[in-house]
């Protein structure tokens, strides 16, 4: 058996998991989320030396991963869906009546699913998901201030179209201490973001 390149091994044990949490986000199991994940590190793992020769391999890998996500749901005939994230929100789950919070968060996450991918992607990994913004910024490979402006970007356009400043309002965007992945964000990409 070949043994795997160490820098391929810290990136894949680094980021596996917020890609899984990413992946199951969209594909709605964990089965279907591994899978695509796995397809992903697969097709990076063949050309690794040409990620690693990429200006930004974070960048480069993630978007692997939203293909690699697409296409998994795709041979399975789905769409990719947030829907089902609704039902698994910490607002429902301190709701005082679930009922209207969960019309409330079916609402929120269609609106979500309207956004450009960027702010979408984003949005999803830091109040879906709870990463920081350092931890959100290593893996898209942007700055953890590109993270936080595509958040108020996103902000504003939820809040013009679905009216969610109460929600989102007393969310933090700042970035926490990183408690997982810590990488060198590329500085190049933050013009990326979409208004």
């Amino acid at each position: 058996m070949k043994k795997l390149p160490l820098d391929f091994e810290a990136f894949h044990q680094m980021y596996r998991p917020l890609y899984v949490n990413w992946a199951k986000s969209r594909l709605g199991n964990w089965h279907d989320a591994e899978e695509a994940v796995d397809a992903a590190f697969e097709q990076l793992l063949k050309a690794w030396s040409t990620v690693l020769s990429k200006e930004n391999p974070a960048a480069y890998a993630w978007r692997v991963l939203k293909n690699s996500t697409i296409d998994h749901s795709r041979t399975r005939d789905r769409r990719p869906a947030l829907i089902g994230e609704a039902f698994e929100t910490v607002a429902l789950n301190r709701a005082v009546d679930p009922i209207s919070q969960l019309e409330e968060s079916l609402n929120l996450y269609a609106e979500i699913g309207q956004l450009p991918p960027r702010q979408m992607d984003v949005v999803l990994l830091h109040f879906g998901l709870g990463y920081s913004a350092v931890e959100i910024a290593a893996a898209l490979g942007i700055t953890p201030a590109g993270v936080r402006s595509t958040v108020r970007h996103a902000k504003r356009r939820l809040q013009h179209a679905y009216g969610v400043k109460k929600s989102l309002a007393e969310s933090r965007t700042d970035a926490e201490p990183c408690t997982g992945a810590e990488a060198q964000a590329d500085e190049g990409n933050a013009g990326d973001i979409a208004p």
